[in-house]
């Protein structure tokens, strides 16, 4: 089905060629009624057609813009008598910086004027389309009183393709309308993007993070078990009053999605404008179906020119789900009017300002950071990517420099190696890189392969350790100087006085994992204690050991999980 919005100046006969198409009056509302004037969004479909009907007066330009997010093309309408009006060059505009692909231009109440006046405006609109997505566009004579034109429209209508759809992972429905249907509840209805949405799918409201289901789907009428991207659909949700969503609001998922009130963005600004734009002003955002005030700081350069495209750093009171692709429209509230639009590259961009790089190549964005989680990566960009090792993903150069810096520690650790657990993060997933002839871990060290110990000649004093690892023997029964070069090999370690094989510290580790598994609120040190099957006095030093390497933590009487766990 494809999704088509009205555009144009106010009274030049949107609603009623919506009518004539459709057969349905769009216009709801008593007070549209009464005034003879669209105030709020109308719905209607035909066939393999949905429309989107849009208020053209200016004061109404937010619910204009609620209603063109996301749709396939645009009927832009253009009054004969008229021609071309501010809030038709406004919603022109508009269009563009959403990107919409494609439209038919329809002239209206041609029976109205002569013939000669409506070539004058077609010749007018045609040299303002120019070099846009309209440039080339069906361009239809219309009266309302003339069935022969509204087919004509129609059949031009039918022939736009919709937008290419790229089947993503994650759905999200910008709410355009909320109601409650008597024996149904709460009904939401919006196009949806980005993926499939189905009966029965878990979804969660943003902002309010409440949690729902869908209970019912609808689209053209019709009920259906699964909707695609791209078509307006009616959601009947379960478990949420209709008085506590409104327009703006979004169906997603539950954590699929990075909500971000920042991000990074391509900045268009109109050539029309008759100032540059720059951080100063008041400025309200227009993406999805949402209005929300915005902060901007351009990247790079302090100002604008009318015309020209930057980078800039858009701030919001509240978090979206937004995905790299997303269109915004950019209004001024002093001036009343539209400075500029643009497209999302990067939510919660973790740079500073300064040195701020926006793109939303995925790619690029992993050189930039070095090392991203695979996760995340998906939570900011909806995107799947194969990971380094585990679930990390890393950029060339930050592995390279990762191994290097390894091997230099490696190289002047000697015989002790390296103890892997007082690695950062980024280090200890590049260990699992490293190649066997460069370095090997063992017992939780790493060492270059001639410096392991597997590779050294075994001494009966680390067997003795190592033969009761938590209940070591009495260093006094060995010879000093053999413990401390054990000691300087990194193959026994001394804790508050007490030697214990190296090993032991990795099997604590283990024995930890075991525990928080069974006790995530924590475990006491009694309980360490007989996991340990060993007394307090060699449990509490190998404790401590495990707190001072990140693997527990403290927390009153017990230990929790550490960050290194």
């Amino acid at each position: 089905m494809t999704v088509v919005a009205t555009a144009g100046h106010v009274d030049h006969g949107k609603t009623s060629l919506v009518l004539a198409l459709t057969g349905v009056d769009t216009d709801r509302l008593a007070e549209e009624k009464r005034r003879g004037l669209t105030i709020d969004l109308g719905f209607a479909h035909v066939e393999d057609l949905s429309f989107v009907d849009v208020p053209g007066h200016v004061r109404f330009l937010r619910n204009m813009l609620a209603g063109v997010g996301g749709i396939d093309a645009c009927l832009f309408v253009i009054d004969a008598r008229e021609g071309w009006m501010p809030q038709t060059e406004e919603h022109f505009e508009i269009l563009r910086l959403l990107g919409v692909p494609a439209g038919v231009i329809a002239i209206t109440k041609c029976d109205l004027v002569d013939a000669a006046h409506v070539d004058e405006v077609e010749v007018l609109v045609r040299h303002r389309c120019a070099g846009s997505f309209l440039d080339g566009a069906p361009v239809v004579r219309t009266s309302i009183h003339d069935p022969n034109s509204i087919d004509e429209l129609a059949r031009h209508l039918r022939s736009t393709p919709p937008r290419p759809s790229v089947q993503g992972a994650r759905p999200r429905l910008w709410i355009d309308r909320v109601f409650a249907a008597a024996g149904a509840g709460t009904i939401v209805t919006g196009t949806l993007i980005d993926a499939t949405l189905a009966r029965g799918d878990e979804l969660e409201v943003v902002p309010g993070a409440m949690r729902t289901r869908v209970r019912g789907l609808q689209t053209a009428g019709r009920n259906v078990e699964s909707a695609t991207p791209g078509t307006r659909v009616a959601v009947n949700l379960a478990g949420v009053a209709h008085g506590d969503i409104e327009r703006g609001h979004q169906l997603v998922k539950p954590d699929e999605w990075w909500l971000a009130d920042t991000f990074d963005a391509t900045l268009h600004v109109l050539p029309g404008l008759r100032h540059a734009l720059s951080r100063r002003g008041n400025f309200l955002l227009y993406v999805g179906t949402e209005e929300l005030p915005a902060t901007i700081r351009l990247i790079a350069t302090e100002e604008l020119q009318p015309g020209t495209s930057g980078h800039a750093r858009v701030f919001l009171p509240r978090a979206l789900a937004l995905a790299p692709g997303d269109r915004f429209v950019l209004r001024e509230t002093g001036r009343d009017e539209t400075v500029a639009g643009g497209e999302v590259l990067e939510v919660d961009p973790t740079s500073r300002l300064s040195r701020a790089r926006p793109t939303a190549d995925v790619d690029s964005l992993i050189d930039q950071r070095g090392i991203v989680g695979t996760r995340e990566l998906f939570l900011r960009t909806g995107q799947v990517h194969e990971p380094t090792v585990d679930d990390v993903i890393f950029s060339a150069a930050m592995l390279s420099a990762a191994h290097s810096e390894l091997l230099d520690m490696v190289r002047s650790s000697g015989e002790r190696g390296v103890d892997v657990s007082g690695l950062d993060d980024a280090l200890r997933q590049a260990v699992k890189m490293l190649r066997p002839n460069t370095a090997v871990v063992e017992s939780g060290r790493l060492y270059a392969p001639d410096k392991a110990p597997s590779q050294q000649l075994r001494s009966p004093v680390l067997d003795a350790f190592e033969a009761e690892p938590f209940a070591p023997p009495a260093a006094s029964n060995f010879d000093r100087d053999e413990l401390r070069r054990l000691v300087q090999a990194g193959r026994l370690v001394s804790l508050d006085g007490i030697h214990f094989a190296t090993a032991a510290i990795d099997r604590a580790h283990d024995v930890v994992r075991q525990l928080i598994a069974t006790k995530p609120a924590g475990f006491s040190a009694s309980e360490f204690r007989d996991a340990l099957g060993t007394s307090r006095k060699f449990a509490i030093p190998l404790a401590e050991a495990l707190d001072a390497r990140g693997i527990t933590r403290r927390r009153g009487d017990v230990r929790i999980a550490g960050p290194r766990l």
